[in-house]
C-alpha cells in the first residue's frame, strides 16, 4: 500500500467550514478536515477567496499591481516601510499578517518568525509570494480573514481598507495592529496638478471609532518629498 501523504498544518482556516487547513506538500494542496481543498498556486500562494457569481477577480488588476510595484521600487515609500517595520520590530511578533500586502514590497521588510501576507488581489498575492518564499500569502479580504481567533501577535495595515471587529478577532489579547494612512498634504503636488482646485486629502484614520476594541499606544507622522525622476521607467515594465 502507498504510504499516506504527509501534511502539515498552517496558519490558514478553511474559508467554508472555519478548520484549520493543512498543507500535503507533495499535492500542493491545502485541506481542512471536512476534505475541503484549495490549490497551492505555483508561485507559493493560496486562494482562499470563494467565488463569486459572474467570475469577476476582484483586487487590482495585473496592470495595476506593475505599475504600483515599478512605483515602489524608486524608493519613493522607503520612508513608510522602514518606519512601519521599525514598529514592528519593537513588538517582536512570532506571527504577524499584513492585511492587503498588494505585491509585498512592504511585507518582505517585515520581520516575524511566521509572516503571513493577505491581499483580494489574486495577481498581487502571486507576485508577493513568488518575490518572498518565506511568507505565506493567500487570496482573501480583510472583512473575513482566513485565519483563526486570537492567532496572531501584530496586523499591519497600510494604505488599505481595515476592518476593526476583524481585526479585534484574528489579534490576540495585547496584540498590536500597525497602520499607516495618509495625511492632509499627500500627493498634494501631484493633486494640483490633476484638479483645478485641488483639496487636501480627508484624513481618514484606519481605526477610528474602534475604541471598543483597541487603544492607541502610539503615533509617528512622517513628511517627506516623493521624487519621481525616471518618469518612463514607471510608465513602462522592465525588460
Amino acid at each position: 500500500m502507498p504510504e499516506p501523504a504527509v501534511s502539515q498544518p498552517g496558519p490558514w482556516r478553511c474559508p467554508v467550514c472555519r478548520e484549520t487547513l493543512s498543507l500535503f506538500g507533495e499535492e500542493r494542496r491545502w485541506v481542512c478536515p471536512a476534505g475541503h481543498s484549495f490549490d497551492l498556486a505555483r508561485e507559493g500562494y493560496v486562494n482562499l477567496l470563494l467565488r463569486r457569481s459572474g467570475g469577476h477577480q476582484p483586487g487590482d488588476s495585473a496592470e495595476m499591481v506593475s505599475a504600483r510595484g515599478r512605483f515602489l521600487a524608486s524608493g519613493a515609500y522607503d520612508r513608510i516601510s522602514v518606519a512601519v517595520a521599525e514598529a514592528v520590530s519593537s513588538i517582536r511578533p512570532s506571527v504577524l499578517v499584513d492585511v492587503g500586502c498588494g505585491e509585498g514590497h512592504h511585507t518582505r521588510r517585515l520581520d516575524s518568525v511566521a509572516i503571513l501576507g493577505v491581499d483580494v488581489s489574486k495577481t498581487a498575492a502571486a507576485v508577493a509570494a513568488r518575490s518572498h518564499p518565506a511568507g505565506s500569502y493567500a487570496v482573501a479580504t480583510a472583512s473575513a480573514l482566513p485565519l483563526h481567533a486570537r492567532s496572531v501577535d501584530a496586523a499591519v495595515i497600510i494604505f488599505s481598507p481595515t476592518f476593526a471587529e476583524e481585526l479585534a478577532r484574528v489579534v490576540r489579547p495585547g496584540g498590536v495592529v500597525v497602520t499607516a494612512h495618509p495625511c492632509p498634504n499627500h500627493l498634494a503636488t501631484l493633486r494640483e496638478l490633476v484638479y483645478e482646485r485641488a483639496r487636501p486629502h480627508e484624513v481618514k484614520p484606519p481605526l477610528r471609532g474602534a475604541e471598543e476594541w483597541f487603544d492607541e499606544i502610539g503615533s509617528v507622522t512622517l513628511r517627506f518629498p516623493v521624487v519621481v525622476s525616471d518618469v518612463a521607467a514607471l510608465r513602462t515594465s522592465s525588460p
